[in-house]
């Protein structure tokens, strides 16, 4: 039996593959639990590293997961599944002292395939779908936040594909451009990478297949806008915003490069579609080189997820490379919130995907190939990261305190 928790601990709930995908090779079980100190030390939460919840509850996939707005004890997790199977949103309810989770209400089908990403508001849950449809393209859903937490849907059609009270695909948007430019292979369709909100609920999206951000009405999801275009091949896979600053980050999978753009975070609306700064976040060395007029070359590595640090000095990315240890990028920002890659830091392992802040002292890193969490101590003054403590756990996607 868990111990209970104590007033220094968070509790850490760990999304992780649980399937061969042929990009991952899946290890999990469900979703795992940790203890965690304020001093970044691990404890295992669950008896001899027993899931949380198995795959039996929350599905083969259980990767990406965010918190209720409204209720402290309740989280909505996805099931990163193929358009055969159909990938799933659910919400559950956890127990943070006794380390126990139920699931609250039934799972829901999102529209489509492999879900990447999940965010919620006080009354939608908002879920982007990497790819689907007949012609494979990627597209985000909307489910309603009932009372208690729990999940609801509109859908009157039968259908399981169907329970999605809004499904909107990227490739239906009148703008859609494939670039010209681009990767052949990974940018030959829109592809939902990450679904952000704006202060006023405005839905803003990452494709990685267009190389843009698209802004949506929300919960409705009919288009508004593109608030932010990158260059041909940058594929934006992530975003976020400055805590201060009406400065939206853009963090590009393929060319590895933190876009700065000028968004009004109120709205979403932006106020130069055009990024004012922009900053590499690996080593120069890595980036193979190219001419002026050519598209932004793409290094040997891809970067997976960007969060900022709440003082609004630095920012951090994490960096897959190819054949080595992945790397986490720290990015310092300026007065006006430009970013510039200050320097990197060895995760210890292979593949880094999730990085999750714990407050402003702490940075935990999910290595997913190697099978191991890590916990940084962060310097305040400079953004740089102490290695504090390392768990292990099985195909470690994403990363939720609390």
């Amino acid at each position: 039996m868990a111990a209970m928790a104590t007033e220094d601990e968070h509790l850490l709930i760990v999304g992780t593959y649980s399937e061969n995908l042929g990009f991952v090779d899946g290890k999990g079980k469900g979703l795992y639990a940790f203890r965690l100190t304020s001093s970044g030390t691990f404890g295992a939460a669950t008896f001899l590293n027993k899931p949380l919840l198995g795959n039996d509850v929350v599905g083969a996939n259980p990767t990406y997961l965010c918190k209720s707005v409204t209720h402290d004890d309740v989280l909505y997790v996805v099931d990163e599944s193929n358009l055969e199977r159909g990938a799933r949103v659910r919400a559950i309810r956890v127990d943070k002292d006794a380390c126990t989770a139920v699931p609250l209400g039934e799972s829901l089908a999102t529209g489509d395939s492999s879900a990447c990403h999940v965010a919620a508001t006080e009354t939608h849950v908002y879920v982007a779908n990497y790819c689907g449809g007949a012609e494979g393209a990627g597209s985000c859903a909307a489910f309603h936040v009932g009372g208690d937490g729990s999940l609801k849907s509109d859908a009157s059609e039968a259908d399981l594909l169907q329970d999605a009270s809004a499904l909107r695909r990227l490739s239906a948007l009148g703008k859609f451009v494939v670039p010209k430019n681009g990767d052949p292979e990974r940018q030959d369709k829109a592809h939902a990478h990450m679904c952000l909100l704006s202060s006023n609920g405005t839905l803003l999206v990452p494709d990685l297949g267009a190389d843009v951000v698209w802004r949506l009405n929300a919960p409705s999801l009919t288009p508004m806008a593109v608030a932010c275009k990158c260059d041909d091949g940058d594929g934006p896979r992530h975003a976020a915003w400055h805590p201060s600053l009406d400065v939206l980050y853009v963090l590009t999978e393929l060319s590895c490069r933190l876009l700065a753009f000028r968004v009004c975070r109120q709205t979403g609306k932006p106020l130069d579609k055009t990024p004012f700064a922009s900053s590499r976040t690996l080593p120069r060395e890595c980036y193979p080189p190219s001419s002026v007029n050519a598209p932004p070359s793409r290094p040997k590595s891809t970067c997976a997820a960007l969060v900022v640090h709440p003082s609004g000095k630095f920012a951090y990315a994490s960096n897959r490379a190819i054949g080595v240890d992945g790397l986490v990028s720290v990015i310092s920002l300026s007065e006006d919130g430009a970013p510039f890659t200050s320097m990197h830091v060895t995760t210890g392992g292979r593949t880094p995907r999730e990085i999750a802040l714990v407050g402003s002292d702490l940075l935990l890193v999910a290595n997913q190939d190697s099978s191991t969490i890590l916990s940084f101590a962060i310097d305040q003054k400079t953004g740089a990261l102490a290695k504090k403590h390392q768990v292990a756990c099985p195909t470690p996607v994403c990363l939720l305190t609390l």
